[in-house]
Order: structure tokens, then C-alpha cells, then sequence
């Protein structure tokens, strides 16, 4: 299971422009998928796949 530096398990979304994370405590096969999808509808842009690039709403609108 993945362990984040505050020492919480989950998955983490990394923003390539600027390193502004998101993340959610779910874990498995399906957690990328979740993460994903919260961070699409709120506006990051980039691959849905887990190696990018992903960019966060702030680094989008400076584009």
C-alpha cells in the first residue's frame, strides 16, 4: 500500500507545471480511476494515465 510523507496511505496526483498535489485515501486497482475523475471535474487537464502529464487548474489557466 502507498504511503504519503504525513504517513497516510492513498493515491496522489502530482501536477507537472507546479507540484500542487491532490490526493484520496482509497487504495487498489480502482483508486487512479477515482482520483482521476475528482481532479477532471474540477478542472486538471492532462493524460488519465498515471504518468502524465497532469496539470493542476492553476497551471492550465496560465497556459
Amino acid at each position: 500500500m502507498p504511503t504519503a510523507d504525513e504517513g497516510s496511505a492513498g493515491t496522489i496526483l502530482v501536477c507537472d507545471g507546479c507540484g500542487r498535489s491532490r490526493r484520496t485515501s482509497s487504495t487498489g486497482p480502482i483508486a487512479w480511476d477515482l482520483l482521476w475523475l475528482q481532479a477532471d471535474v474540477a478542472g486538471w487537464a492532462g493524460s488519465d494515465r498515471p504518468l502524465g502529464p497532469h496539470y493542476c487548474t492553476t497551471c492550465v489557466g496560465n497556459e
